[in-house]
């Protein structure tokens, strides 16, 4: 792949990793809530979830997942009801304060390592996203070097831009306020994702 291909690969990944959505809010929760730390590593796991999903993409195999209805619209029912858990976790949290993640930071690291992946894998829009933008930079002769660069380069890309927003997010301009407003961060973090979580489930079932 020349450099004259890969720079406009690179921009639309940069595009799309800055449009909102649940990862953003993913992240921006663990990096308001849990720190500097905890919002890096969401966002690298996030960033592997993309590396997963385009190497299945740029493999093939996405579209056998996409020419399957059901199985795409499990998928996007299961992510829904992984924003549902979150944002009824965050709504029902007891801390009124700062997070206890924040507290722990083990626990906080842990927690966003995970949500961050999830929401990766479970995100049906990824899947649309790479199948459309592959279609356009995908050659039938592709090697698996190739093949294996637009991945690296849509995961790095999307790891870089949300690792951004998280050390942007948690510096102290944002974060010290969190003694005072912690548990009203929280609580309106579960309502942004219940309301994405109704929105996945509207599109999918009306």
């Amino acid at each position: 792949m020349t450099l004259g291909q890969w720079l406009p690969l690179a921009l639309v990944c940069l595009l799309g990793a800055m449009s909102p959505g649940p990862s953003l809010a993913i992240v921006t929760r663990h990096s308001l809530l849990s720190g500097t730390r905890a919002g890096v590593v969401c966002a690298l796991s996030h960033g592997a979830g993309i590396f997963l999903w385009a190497a299945l993409m740029t493999s093939g195999l996405g579209a056998v997942l996409l020419a399957q209805p059901s199985w795409f619209e499990g998928l996007r029912v299961m992510g829904a009801g992984f924003l549902l858990y979150l944002g009824a976790r965050a709504l029902l949290s007891q801390d009124g304060g700062v997070p206890a993640d924040r507290q722990d930071p083990v626990t906080g690291v842990g927690k966003a390592a995970t949500e961050g992946i999830v929401i990766a894998l479970s995100n049906p829009k990824v899947a649309l996203f790479f199948a459309a933008l592959f279609s356009q930079f995908i050659q039938p002769e592709a090697t698996t070097g190739t093949q294996l660069v637009i991945a690296t380069t849509a995961a790095a890309i999307d790891a870089l831009w949300y690792g951004t927003v998280a050390v942007l997010l948690s510096r102290p301009l944002w974060s010290g306020r969190l003694n005072r407003y912690g548990g009203l961060l929280e609580r309106g973090f579960g309502v942004i994702l219940i309301t994405l979580s109704a929105g996945v489930l509207g599109s999918t079932f009306f």
